[in-house]
């Protein structure tokens, strides 16, 4: 079961459920946290080596706000004793929660009604309709009001 999280108060009641439903049915938790970004974050950070060798990669750390949302989160899964993993990435989180989903052949998205960032309000985006629209096949979409 994947699960949006960013500590937002959409996002509190769908992290709840997931917990309930996890710990009723003994499923893995998977938690994504999703840096929004207009640029691509990831990769090698090449500028010219000097060298033959191949070029520096710099490691990608969570920001501690990303930090603190996980923290967050594995506070309450640890609570009620659910396996979780947690994932956080920079970019879309519609991508990153329809990729978790269908990687890990998960069975269910959990996402917060009005679960959206400033800009996707801004743009007048909706995560939880879009997971809805884009989820893998025969992935259940649970969408919780807050």
């Amino acid at each position: 079961m994947v699960v949006g999280y960013d500590g937002s108060e959409a996002a509190r009641p769908a992290l709840a459920r997931a917990i309930a439903d996890a710990a009723e049915s003994g499923a893995r938790l998977v938690v994504v946290t999703v840096a929004v970004m207009p640029l691509e974050a990831e990769g090698p950070m090449s500028f010219g080596t000097l060298g033959d060798g191949p070029p520096e990669t710099l490691s990608i750390v969570a920001p501690p706000e990303i930090e603190r949302v996980l923290d967050e989160a594995r506070e309450q899964i640890d609570a009620a004793g659910v396996d979780a993993d947690y994932v956080w990435e920079t970019g879309v989180p519609v991508t990153a929660l329809v990729r978790e989903a269908r990687d890990r052949d998960a069975a269910a998205i959990v996402v917060g009604k009005g679960h959206h960032t400033r800009l996707g309000r801004w743009l007048g985006t909706d995560v939880a309709a879009e997971v809805e629209h884009a989820a893998p096949e025969g992935c259940r979409v649970i969408v919780v009001e807050h």
